[in-house]
């Protein structure tokens, strides 16, 4: 039992030491978020009210499981392809997605959004 204490205060003090020395170099210990525009912003905001439940809306993999992941859905569809999905999804769902009610200017914004998980 004291090899195991041993060994997670040796890693504890190991990641303290990494926060620490990148923020005595100046860099922060976690990289910033990127700054959205307004319609990116909405479209992010958006997609975490409505999408979260189901979708990974961000650039990780983790997350939730029953939809695909937004970062993957960005790389498969252009912004035009997206706009029809979207209206798919409004009027009459997709495969095991329900139907969710999405205005023209929610698409748009998604769409923004979707914008940034691609040029990551």
């Amino acid at each position: 039992m004291s090899i195991q204490r041993s060994r997670l205060r040796a890693a504890g003090l190991a990641l303290a030491f990494c926060a620490t020395a990148a923020v005595a170099a100046g860099r922060p210990a976690v990289p910033p978020l990127p700054a959205f525009d307004p319609a990116q912003q909405r479209g992010h905001d958006f997609a975490m009210r409505r999408c979260s439940g189901c979708h990974t809306v961000g650039l990780d993999d983790g997350g939730a499981q029953e939809g695909p992941a937004f970062r993957k859905l960005s790389m498969r569809y252009n912004a035009l392809s997206l706009e029809r999905r979207f209206k798919e999804v409004s009027r009459h769902g997709v495969d095991r997605m329900p139907p969710i009610a999405i205005t023209h200017a929610e698409a748009e914004d998604l769409v923004a959004y979707f914008d940034t998980l691609h040029s990551n």
